[in-house]
């Protein structure tokens, strides 16, 4: 993935932390980034939580948009850039976590099922994956969540599952219409 693709939004609201901070926050959600096309973006927050003489306690919040479903983490420490390396630390471990779930989800499934679905019509793929759903609930859901539901529920690759949504899709728009011009 280009790093262009990736982009981090800050809040820092601790003064004098920002070109520290965000520069080490950025560097690691790149490397997290790198290789892979299921981060899209980033926000990073850090905030004094409590700010009396001693100690202060600042939170930082890290939340990744990430395919098919975001990682946050909150982490607390009277250091700042302590607290940062424990959120990111716990992050990459989440986001690690994510990836070997949704690979171990595809692997355990025949090859032929990641790419029967092509080869399936649209009313097929719509009865095979969409059985018993109102057409009309199904196009108030976006393309991602049909997609999302797909890749976890019935164990569908990226590619395929984003396919068969389309697919579903298609038919509930051809199902609503014909129910519309009865």
């Amino acid at each position: 993935m280009a790093n262009l693709d990736f982009y981090v939004d800050f809040n820092v609201e601790v003064p004098n932390m920002e070109d520290e901070f965000t520069r080490e926050a950025e560097r690691r959600l790149r490397e997290l980034a790198a290789e892979h096309s299921d981060m899209v973006g980033a926000a990073v927050s850090l905030e004094s939580i409590v700010e009396v003489e001693a100690p202060y306690l600042y939170q930082v919040r890290i939340v990744v948009y990430k395919r098919p479903e975001d990682v946050a983490v909150i982490e607390k420490d009277a250091k700042p850039m302590i607290a940062l390396h424990h959120a990111l630390d716990a992050l990459e471990e989440k986001v690690r976590e994510s990836r070997e779930r949704l690979s171990q989800t595809s692997d355990h499934l025949p090859d032929d099922i990641q790419t029967v679905v092509y080869e399936l019509t649209p009313e097929e793929v719509y009865s095979t994956y969409a059985r018993g759903e109102d057409p009309e609930e199904i196009l108030r859901k976006s393309r991602t969540e049909i997609a999302t539901k797909l890749m976890v529920d019935e164990g569908l690759a990226q590619d395929a599952a984003y396919f068969a949504a389309d697919q579903i899709q298609s038919v509930a728009v051809q199902r609503v219409d014909e129910q519309n011009e009865s």
